[in-house]
């Protein structure tokens, strides 16, 4: 007996002095390299093509930071000593957005401390234009309606409207523009709340707020023929003569294929200041397209310049918001100083009509000069 309580205290002695030696990389313990950046801020911006820059200090007992971008690894430094380093990284290879960073340091093939949870907003490299305009008419529009989609098709007007109040006031209509009134409309049961329009080869896509239905009209006649279903909120709408364009309320636009309403593209819309969201009704004109901004305090808005007093002008290809149109004084000019909500372009007359949510006019305006400088 004294034979094996001897050999099994011989056991327990060896175990004891090599369990030290047989640690995993994931019993290590983390974070023995402190990043201390300078800022404790959760968001960095830069502008695109500019560098990312940042510090890292007591790097004690690491030879390797590396980091990573939406979870890829993108770039690596070599730390030869324990002094302050400046670390860069070029963004001009990314496209607008927002991503998610994360910073990792090692010694030798051993990870020793993680910094996640931040983010880079790539923003546009140049701010927005203020583009002016003259008002050359007003025109009646309906006060009753709750409007969120506007829009001029063969030189015939249309509006999609909502139901806040759970009134069956969902509709989509064709309106006479020297009155503001219905010509014919159709409209949609409770609780179905409508968002924007779009009208493409003869026919009216009309999507809901929260119901994930798209809508679709015979724009002849009005009469429904199809719909379509999609994944989370609609907002607004517009097209490019090929494809779909949807806000949802956030910076994101998505291209949709009209047939399927499948996501083709997600455009990420920012300014240089930041991803300004709460987009709502669209128009597509020359190439760019036109959107009004809704008010969310559920949405940050990292450019604080972006709000319901500005239509914004934004480039399909990049994200950027190049130019905006300053509406305070015909937000002033309605009759509720409602939510703006209505941008329709009407070929005929090279203008564009501007309403909002229960307004009894549309203004008229036809675009003029740019300002040199940005928007302050």
């Amino acid at each position: 007996m004294k034979k094996i309580g001897a050999f099994l205290l011989a056991i327990v002695l060896v175990v004891a002095f090599i369990l030290p030696y047989l640690q995993t990389e994931d019993t290590l313990p983390l974070n023995e390299a402190n990043f201390r950046f300078e800022s404790a801020q959760k968001y960095f911006s830069v502008k695109r093509g500019e560098d990312f820059v940042f510090d890292c200090l007591d790097m004690k007992g690491v030879d390797l930071l590396q980091l990573e971008i939406n979870g890829a690894n993108v770039k690596t430094w070599n730390l030869d000593s324990n002094e302050k380093q400046d670390f860069s990284f070029s963004t001009k290879d990314l496209k607008l957005g927002t991503y998610s960073i994360e910073l990792k340091a090692f010694k030798g093939d051993v990870l020793k401390g993680a910094d996640g949870g931040r983010f880079l907003n790539v923003n546009a490299e140049e701010g927005p234009i203020k583009r002016n305009f003259d008002i050359v008419a007003t025109h009646p529009h309906n006060p009753e309606n709750f409007t969120q989609g506007y829009e001029f098709y063969n030189n015939v007007l249309f509006e999609s409207t909502g139901n806040p109040n759970q009134t069956n006031a969902t509709k989509v209509a064709r309106i006479d523009t020297n009155t503001g009134a219905s010509i014919s409309e159709v409209s949609q049961p409770n609780p179905i709340f409508g968002e924007g329009i779009t009208i493409l080869e003869s026919k009216i896509y009309q999507i809901s707020w929260q119901d994930k239905k798209c809508f679709i009209y015979d724009v002849s006649d009005l009469r429904l023929i199809d719909s379509m279903r999609y994944d989370g909120e609609g907002w607004g709408l517009c097209n490019n003569d090929e494809y779909i364009i949807m806000s949802n309320g956030t910076n994101e636009l998505t291209v949709r294929n009209p047939e399927t309403f499948e996501v083709i593209e997600t455009i990420k819309v920012h300014s240089d200041r930041g991803p300004v969201t709460n987009l709502n009704e669209l128009e597509y004109y020359n190439g760019r397209i036109y959107a009004n901004i809704w008010i969310s305090e559920q949405r940050k808005q990292f450019d604080s310049r972006m709000d319901l007093r500005r239509i914004i002008v934004i480039n399909p290809k990049s994200g950027a918001v190049e130019e905006y149109l300053d509406i305070e004084n015909i937000i002033r000019g309605s009759n509720v100083q409602n939510v703006p909500n209505g941008i329709a372009y009407r070929k005929s007359s090279n203008s564009f009509w501007i309403t909002g949510k229960y307004w009894d006019k549309a203004f008229e305006l036809q675009l003029t000069s740019k300002n040199k400088e940005d928007a302050q």
